[in-house]
């Protein structure tokens, strides 16, 4: 692995604290996990990590789950409004909103847990995920270039992040379990550390 689950857990908490403070769904934000995932373990473990972004699928306890749209030719694409993001590191792929995937998936009844795996595993297409934890991504480069054009001018963007690498702290050293910050009208806010609980890795 290139990060340990506890390292891992706690960048997922510090990030989905962040999303609930801001009245975001950490069950629909892969672009805020991605590059804030992307940014503290840049920080903190130097590993050159990047966001990508586009389709993804997984096979999660034998259910397939796709993050993609269906064009008129019967393709599907990473490019449209279905996408999803996650990180690549020295050969790693790490998705940070995955133990959120309960929340975003409530039908299916899925565990917590991590999601961190070689991109030599990947599978060679959407159709070849026949085992729990098998997973297929297709990078949009130019789709993925244009969101985060727009997403990224928002100054409060870079401030989250700034904020998401300061609280986090590697194991076994001690980690705030909130974090105290200012309200546009300048009263401090405590923000409190939440998140599910991982029940092991996929």
């Amino acid at each position: 692995m290139l990060i340990k689950q506890s390292d891992y857990h706690r960048i997922y908490r510090v990030i989905h604290s962040l999303l609930v403070n801001e009245n975001a769904d950490p069950a629909t934000a892969s672009m805020f996990f991605s590059t804030f995932g992307a940014f503290i373990l840049n920080q903190h473990f130097k590993c050159g990590a990047v966001p990508r972004g586009g389709l993804a699928a997984y096979n999660l306890d034998g259910k397939v789950i796709l993050f993609a749209d269906h064009r008129e030719d019967g393709y599907v694409t990473g490019a449209g409004e279905n996408f999803h993001c996650w990180v690549e590191a020295q050969g790693w792929a790490i998705d940070f909103m995955a133990p959120a995937f309960p929340q975003s998936a409530n039908d299916l009844s899925l565990p917590s847990r991590m999601f961190q795996k070689p991109m030599t595993e990947m599978a060679a297409s959407i159709n070849d995920l026949g085992r729990s934890g098998d997973f297929y991504y297709r990078h949009e480069q130019e789709a993925m270039a244009r969101r985060f054009a727009d997403w990224q001018k928002h100054a409060a963007i870079g401030d989250l992040a700034s904020v998401a690498a300061q609280w986090f702290r590697r194991s076994p050293k001690q980690m705030q379990t909130s974090l105290s910050v200012s309200r546009r009208d300048g009263a401090p806010k405590d923000i409190p550390l939440t998140g599910n609980t991982l029940n092991g890795t996929w």
